[in-house]
C-alpha cells in the first residue's frame, strides 16, 4: 500500500472545528484516484498530511511504510504538483530550469549532464512541451504552465504523484496531454492522487474518494456519484 491514513484528525490555528476528522483511507500503487469535496472539505489538508507538513491531533499517516513527518527522505519519493496559478511566473526561469528542479529532487538523481538532459527532454516530450524547452515560463499559457509543472514531477520519477487541481482553467489539448501522462505513470505502477473541482469526465479514474472533513464515500466513480450524501453536497455547491 502506498499511503495509509488511520483515524486522522487535524485542527488549524486553534479552530474548534477540525479540518479533518477521523479520516481513514488507503491508496494503492498503480491506481489513479480523484479526491473530491466541497470547498473547505479538507482535501488540501489531506495532501499536506501525506507530505508530512501538518501535525495531527489524532491518528497517523504512513507513506511507503514510514511516517512522512519524521522521515523526510520519503518526500523525495513523492512529487507534489501545485496549481499553476501558485507559481511565480515572473521568476527568470526557462522551462528547462523548472523541469531540472524535479530531476535534481529525485532519489535517483542523474549522475552526469547527459543523463540530466535526457530526463528533462523525456519529461517534456511526455506532456507535449519539448518545443518550449528554452521558453521563459512567463511566456507560457496557463495550460502550458500546467504541463510544465507536471513535467517537473515526471523528471523527479517519484512513486507517488499528488496533484492540486491540475485541470483548472486549462485548454482541452493541455488536459488531454496531462491525462495521457498520468495514465502512463499509473501503468508504471505509480499512485496518482488528484484533487479537482473542475472535471466532468470521471472515467479516467479508478476510484473517487469524496471528503467533507470525513470520508463520505470511496469507490468506483459510478458508485460514489450515485451516493445520496455525495449528490446532495454536489447540488448544494451549485446553488
Amino acid at each position: 500500500m502506498a499511503v495509509k491514513v488511520f483515524g486522522l484528525t487535524v485542527f488549524y490555528n486553534g479552530n474548534s472545528r477540525p479540518a479533518l476528522e477521523d479520516v481513514t483511507v488507503e491508496f494503492r500503487k498503480g491506481e489513479m484516484v480523484l479526491l473530491m469535496g466541497p470547498n473547505g472539505a479538507g482535501k488540501s489538508t489531506l495532501i499536506r498530511a501525506i507530505l508530512g507538513l501538518v501535525r495531527p491531533a489524532a491518528g497517523r499517516v504512513e507513506v511507503l511504510g514510514t511516517d512522512p513527518a519524521r522521515d523526510r527522505s520519503v518526500r523525495r519519493r513523492i512529487a507534489y504538483v501545485p496549481q499553476a496559478r501558485s507559481l511565480n511566473v515572473q521568476a527568470p526561469l526557462r522551462v528547462r530550469d523548472l523541469v531540472e528542479m524535479g530531476a535534481l529532487l529525485s532519489p535517483r538523481r542523474p549522475d552526469h549532464d547527459g543523463e540530466l538532459a535526457r530526463r528533462i527532454e523525456t519529461a517534456l516530450e511526455s506532456v507535449g512541451l519539448l518545443d518550449k524547452i528554452n521558453a521563459r515560463i512567463a511566456h507560457l499559457s496557463g495550460g502550458q504552465l500546467a504541463r510544465a509543472l507536471l513535467a517537473r514531477a515526471l523528471a523527479q520519477d517519484p512513486e507517488i504523484y499528488l496533484l492540486d487541481e491540475p485541470f483548472e482553467s486549462i485548454d482541452a489539448a493541455s488536459e488531454a496531454a496531462v491525462l495521457r501522462a498520468l495514465r502512463s505513470e499509473r501503468e508504471r505502477g505509480k499512485l496518482v492522487l488528484v484533487t479537482e473541482h473542475h472535471i466532468t469526465d470521471f472515467s479516467e479514474f479508478d476510484r473517487i474518494v469524496f471528503l467533507n472533513r470525513r470520508v463520505i464515500a470511496s469507490g468506483r466513480p459510478d458508485e460514489v456519484l450515485s451516493n445520496r450524501s455525495v449528490t446532495d453536497l454536489l447540488l448544494a455547491g451549485h446553488r
